[in-house]
């Protein structure tokens, strides 16, 4: 099943995020973020929704990045062509991990009209998202799925254990190496936010 995201002004086109998450699901697709896009707080200008499991910009604004790095596609919704700097900045961290951008409406600003495939509708975005997947399955993320991260983390941190109190052998290089491996993908699943290729 496809992964997207859904990015756009909350203050300008709540009602048409809404109706994509909800068309989305229908379609069969996993909608990471926003689950839930029913406002329900606000810290000034920035408006929480229903999903949002803690009451912070930066973890909000971080969990929806972490999801975009997880999503086959985004989808930004710019009926009017407007794209405010959020969703401007999603749509730069979409292009920095490979992930497509799609919307049925082109963006007003020239520089976000270059990185925003416009489709018929939702159904052809979802149909170009899975002609053209990603390359590598994208990991679990702490900010999204925290509970399966921390399984995969408890398994790893036990697993290390074992290689470094010497239940499973002797430290030789099979087993030092091992240790590297695990430490490294320890590293890598309980980073929030991937880091970008460089």
């Amino acid at each position: 099943m496809p992964r997207v995201t859904v990015s756009g002004s909350f203050h300008r086109h709540l009602p048409a995020i809404e109706e994509a998450v909800a068309a989305l699901r229908d379609l069969g697709v996993v909608v990471l973020s926003p689950e839930d896009p029913r406002v329900v707080d606000a810290e000034g200008p920035f408006l929480f929704v229903a999903s949002d499991r803690h009451r912070a910009v930066r973890l909000v604004q971080d969990r929806h990045l972490a999801s975009i790095a997880k999503s086959d596609f985004v989808w930004l919704v710019c009926p009017d062509g407007y794209v405010g700097s959020s969703a401007a900045a999603e749509i730069g961290f979409a292009v920095a991990y490979g992930v497509p951008v799609f919307s049925t409406h082109i963006p007003a600003d020239l520089t976000l009209q270059e990185y925003v495939w416009v489709v018929g509708d939702l159904s052809q975005a979802v149909k170009e998202a899975t002609y053209h997947p990603r390359l590598a399955s994208p990991r679990p993320s702490l900010l999204v799925s925290p509970e399966q991260v921390v399984a995969e983390a408890h398994r790893s941190l036990e697993e290390l254990e074992s290689l470094l109190t010497g239940r499973t052998g002797s430290l030789g290089p099979e087993v030092t190496h091992r240790v590297t491996e695990v430490v490294d993908d320890l590293d890598v699943t309980l980073r929030p936010l991937p880091k970008p290729a460089r």
